[in-house]
């Protein structure tokens, strides 16, 4: 067993810690190892006046990567797709054992430079961002003179360059309130509700 699991199931087995002191040793312990691990995924689109793309967002431990879901990969995603990275769902959950972690499903093993970036993947680090939104509001539509409102949760990002504004689908996601309390809980900056 490597030192990083021996510390991550110390940390785990520690009773007198409580959720959010676990989360924040654990940032605390990739720091040390030097490991950028997934924290949460969300599933987002972009809409534009006639088309619609749909993202994959990933929040580490040091940043936020945005990769653009292929068509087949939008095929595929019919169901639930958001959820805890496996190390914080370990270390929350009795029912995960730690050898029924993926290391390859765990971190991000590339690392981010200029030159890796593409229009179809971008990265955002947590000290590029000046303000994180997330909030669920009503869209209007309006189709053949007749408008209809739907129910969306939107998640902004604001850099000091840009800002970047998604919809986070319920279906795929989860309802609101617990999309916002694990970004509350488990992100190393604070989470506006507009």
């Amino acid at each position: 067993m490597s030192k990083f699991n021996e510390s991550l199931e110390q940390l785990k087995n520690n009773v007198q810690m409580s959720e959010s002191q676990k989360i924040r040793s654990f940032y605390k312990l990739c720091e040390e190892f030097d490991k950028e691990s997934i924290i949460l995924r969300l599933s987002g689109n972009i809409k534009n006046r006639f088309t619609r793309s749909n993202y994959m967002i990933t929040f580490t431990n040091k940043g936020i990567i945005i990769s653009k879901k292929g068509n087949l990969q939008n095929l595929l995603d019919i169901g639930y797709v958001a959820g805890l990275g496996p190390f914080l769902h370990y270390l929350l959950s009795d029912k995960v054992k730690l050898d029924d972690i993926k290391l390859k499903d765990s971190f991000v093993h590339n690392g981010f430079s200029p030159s890796n970036l593409t229009n179809d993947l971008f990265y955002i680090n947590y000290k590029e961002i000046s303000k994180l939104v997330f909030y669920h509001g009503v869209e209007t539509r309006v189709t053949n003179m007749l408008g209809s409102a739907v129910n969306y949760n939107f998640l902004k990002v604001y850099t000091q360059k840009d800002s970047y504004s998604f919809i986070i689908p319920a279906k795929k996601n989860g309802d609101h309130k617990k999309i916002f309390y694990w970004l509350k809980m488990s992100l190393p900056i604070i989470i506006y509700r507009e």
